[in-house]
């Protein structure tokens, strides 16, 4: 009798395990969480748009380019120069010639994007001194930034002085410190608003200045309204500006700023 009883107890145990069992769904082997499959699709959909950034630059397509960008839109030229491109349209008004320089394109279709990451900021580079800059907008990867590099005998416009000049005053206009710090000799001199002078030996040492305390109101204003066209060498440097601007001196074949007036 006792062991008829435990023959029961041990039918109706098997009997409930296999219900568990059965109720409980079974989770296939090759299942992920949740959280690293919608990882990998963003990190999926970040490389496919470096991969069509670099299908633009190798096809010359301007227009394609253009699509992947998100507006206002920042354009580094070859001299250095930057400027606000407001809309496809003026991007394409650029010319492929411009923006498709082979330096550029070498450094854009030499990024592996197999292994490319954003950074800290969220910014992801494509290429290193020329290539572009995309960021996540709105929830897709667009081109914020574009600098381009090289460019043959487009290049030496660099040494034609109404156009360097015009270029630098861009970057008063613009109050763009990243550029101006390329555009400028070292060491440089600044004088300053409160009479004091300021001795920059590097670019990083421009840059920590801060933007508020390089470009001033009447600075910048005095700056654009030079016409660059009515701008005369003499003993190899020319004034932009009056009481205040800077000074440009050619070196190596091109202009460079080697003396900020406030």
């Amino acid at each position: 009798m006792k062991r008829q009883m435990m023959k029961r107890h041990w039918f109706f145990a098997v009997l409930c395990a296999l219900a568990f069992a059965a109720a409980v769904p079974a989770v296939p082997a090759y299942a992920r969480p949740k959280k690293q499959s919608s990882r990998s699709s963003d990190e999926r959909k970040m490389r496919d748009a470096a991969g069509e950034v670099q299908e633009a630059f190798d096809e010359k397509n301007l227009e394609k380019l253009a699509a992947k960008c998100a507006y206002p839109l920042t354009f580094i030229d070859r001299n250095g120069a930057s400027s606000q491109i407001k809309s496809r349209k003026e991007l394409s008004a650029l010319g492929s010639q411009t923006v498709f320089t082979k330096e550029t394109q070498d450094a854009v279709g030499a990024a592996n994007t197999a292994k490319i990451q954003p950074d800290a900021q969220g910014n992801l580079q494509i290429g290193t001194d020329a290539g572009v800059t995309m960021k996540k907008v709105k929830g897709r990867w667009k081109i914020t930034r574009i600098q381009v590099k090289g460019g043959g005998a487009s290049a030496a416009g660099a040494g034609d002085l109404v156009q360097a000049a015009e270029q630098f005053q861009r970057t008063f206009y613009y109050r763009d410190l990243e550029t101006l710090s390329g555009q400028c000799t070292y060491p440089i001199k600044i004088y300053m608003t409160d009479g004091s002078i300021q001795d920059i030996s590097s670019a990083d040492k421009l840059r920590a200045l801060g933007e508020s305390r390089v470009f001033t109101d009447a600075m910048v204003e005095e700056v654009n309204q030079v016409n660059a066209a009515d701008l005369k060498e003499m003993d190899g440097r020319v004034q932009v500006g009056g009481l205040s601007g800077f000074w440009m001196v050619k070196k190596n074949g091109e202009w460079k700023i080697d003396l900020i007036i406030q």
